[in-house]
């Protein structure tokens, strides 16, 4: 043990694949934290990496009755997050519970109705990315012309989940980001998904939408051969490509659109329209880029602070989860 875990307010449950990124970044805000997995040998590779800053708890029930250790991170599968959700409110703690936090509306709606008077927080990492947000301002600025097309590709090899669809456990990003980037999500989604690896649990999606006047495409597979997370927008004016993985110039846009002239343009003769494709010279913006995550958790410990409603509360949670709900 530390010798300064009396200080320690803040826990982290769950210490696989995403929750030691989260312990990398939370010990640079916190320095010192609590940890706790079922699988206590997840403990000890994290205790490992981090040595003089890891303090582990064997006992979920010491941290509950711990009145020092005022907030939660629960990186755990969806499965889990129900009865531990509940647990952690009635013991009075402030929870960051990562996306899409629970598995149905029920489960929403059982938290809506309790008057809870902490923080909860629901991690939509894309919400505090840089890039994102300059995309944002991108489809926001009228000069580009109204939103014509998205398109959102998250594909990989893994990390398979055994608890969640494809769908469930990636597409919740896209829709977060076009729940950010247009205000709201179309009520007309429809999916088109294959169950390969194992039954009724889909591992290559394809939805598609139309909200208003804008098509909408994401695609989304933990059975692809490389890593590829893309952002098209297609504006009136312009195109934007946002491509994660590249290690420079992630956003080009390009300034080239179609123009279709109007068919009395044309002699009897001439029976096909073609469009008129303008080029203009395509750029890269310059964008700082951010650690998210580390953003995202310092948002959470400040709206504690300061008892501030975080704008990825549980409202925007069952957003979100109300238009996977439909894909079912």
């Amino acid at each position: 043990m530390s010798k300064n875990t009396k200080k320690i307010d803040t826990a982290l449950i769950g210490c696989g694949y995403w929750g030691t990124n989260i312990a990398k970044s939370l010990i640079t805000i916190k320095k010192t934290i609590y940890v706790f997995d079922e699988n206590h040998n997840n403990c000890k590779i994290l205790k490992k990496r981090f040595p003089n800053y890891i303090n582990i708890e064997k006992n979920l029930s010491n941290i509950l009755v711990n009145k020092k250790i005022k907030n939660i991170i629960l990186a755990t599968p969806p499965s889990k997050n129900f009865k531990l959700l509940k647990i952690f409110i009635n013991n009075e703690k402030n929870i960051f519970i990562e996306k899409p936090g629970l598995k149905n509306l029920k489960d929403i709606d059982y938290f809506k109705k309790l008057k809870n008077k902490k923080i909860l927080m629901f991690g939509y990492i894309y919400m505090f990315n840089n890039y994102i947000k300059f995309i944002k301002k991108f489809v926001s600025n009228k000069k580009n012309g109204k939103i014509l097309y998205l398109k959102f590709q998250r594909q990989n090899l893994g990390p398979i989940r055994n608890d969640v669809s494809v769908s469930y456990d990636l597409s919740s990003h896209d829709l977060s980001i076009l729940y950010y980037f247009i205000g709201d999500l179309p009520k007309n989604l429809s999916e088109k998904s294959y169950s390969i690896l194992k039954k009724k649990l889909p591992d290559i999606s394809n939805i598609s939408a139309k909200y208003k006047n804008i098509y909408i495409d994401i695609h989304n597979s933990w059975l692809n051969p490389d890593k590829v997370r893309r952002i098209t927008v297609v504006t009136k004016k312009k195109m934007l490509l946002f491509d994660e993985m590249k290690t420079d110039n992630k956003i080009v846009i390009y300034n080239k659109y179609a123009v279709y002239p109007k068919i009395s343009e044309f002699n009897n003769k001439f029976f096909n329209q073609k469009a008129k494709i303008y080029f203009g010279k395509n750029y890269s913006p310059r964008i700082k880029s951010n650690n998210p995550l580390l953003d995202e958790l310092k948002y959470f410990f400040k709206c504690i602070k300061k008892n501030n409603k975080p704008f990825t509360n549980i409202d925007f949670a069952e957003k979100i989860l109300k238009s996977l709900d439909k894909l079912y």
